[in-house]
């Protein structure tokens, strides 16, 4: 008799439905495609390495990283940190102390530059920002701001190889 009852009464639910507009309305917005989401898309290029990459800020400043575990740390002066891009093992990091930059991997230090203050250079309506760094080789890092105040461009160099880590904003 129980069996029965249960029977009958999951027929008389079976043609009804209960409906929500605020959860139709939650529900519609979760199951909107992806595509109608702009992201912001970064090229990253190293060496012959070429990716896109993502930004995620974080505390520490913003993490572009991809589906393919490349990630790159970047303090909003400076690459703090790179992983992937090709190589495997252990990410590249460096410290700045005074105008000093370590460059290390697997907390051992590969190498040690002398860094100069960041200069400021108007061009039209944009800024660049320049370091002037010195290992065995010369070099300059740098970063274009956009009118807006947003970054379109970082040129580092991010490890003792001086490999040159060509950040461009997409979009």
């Amino acid at each position: 008799m129980r069996i029965l009852i249960v029977l009958v009464g999951l027929l008389l639910l079976a043609g009804c439905s209960i409906q929500s507009s605020q959860l139709s309305a939650l529900m519609g917005f979760i199951n909107k495609p992806s595509t109608d989401v702009p992201l912001n898309r970064w090229s990253v290029k190293y060496g012959n390495y070429e990716a896109i990459v993502y930004p995620i800020s974080l505390p520490e400043g913003t993490l572009f990283s991809n589906a393919s575990g490349d990630q790159i740390l970047f303090d909003g002066w400076a690459v703090r940190s790179v992983k992937g891009l090709g190589y495997t093992g252990p990410a590249y990091q460096n410290r700045d102390v005074a105008n000093k930059r370590t460059f290390m991997r697997a907390n051992r230090s590969l190498a040690v530059h002398q860094c100069d203050q960041w200069q400021k250079e108007q061009r039209l309506d944009k800024k660049k920002f320049s370091q002037s760094c010195k290992g065995v080789n010369l070099y300059t890092n740098s970063i274009l701001v956009e009118k807006d105040g947003s970054i379109s461009v970082i040129e580092q160099i991010v490890d003792d190889r001086y490999e040159l880590l060509l950040l461009t904003k997409l979009n």
